[in-house]
């Protein structure tokens, strides 16, 4: 019998766990924005999408085209306020091919008063691959 290393055997798993979209097919991908201060936004974490919480926020999560919900967070450091004041929910029918950056759009930076705003825009790569002739 081969001894298999716990640490191996569990990352095993929750690579397993975590996989997201085939990218043998059109994908999507979420992913906090960039911040800007003349439009007065700033990214946000994505906490859950579709009641999974991503392995890796920071970069695109890929996801499959449809409709998906986002529960993310905004914070800029205060406390102030209820929990439910930093969390908003997100219906997203997402498109093919299609990148959705999330920003925080706020009042000032004094406030939590904010409204999540997303930008879409094309994957060239991916339009190019799944391009149909």
């Amino acid at each position: 019998m081969k001894f298999v290393p716990s640490s191996l055997l569990a990352a095993t798993l929750l690579t397993a766990c975590a996989a997201g979209p085939s990218y043998d097919s059109p994908y999507a991908l979420v992913e906090p924005g960039i911040a800007s201060a003349v439009r007065r936004e700033t990214p946000v974490l994505i906490h859950e999408v579709d009641g999974q919480i991503p392995v890796d926020r920071r970069y695109g999560i890929p996801i499959q085209p449809g409709k998906h919900v986002l529960i993310v967070h905004y914070s800029h450091g205060a406390v102030e306020g209820t929990p439910e004041k930093h969390v908003r929910r997100i219906d997203l029918e997402a498109a093919p091919c299609t990148r959705y950056r999330i920003v925080a759009r706020h009042t000032a930076l004094t406030h939590v008063e904010w409204d999540p705003v997303v930008y879409p825009e094309p994957i060239g790569e991916c339009i190019e691959r799944f391009r149909r002739s």
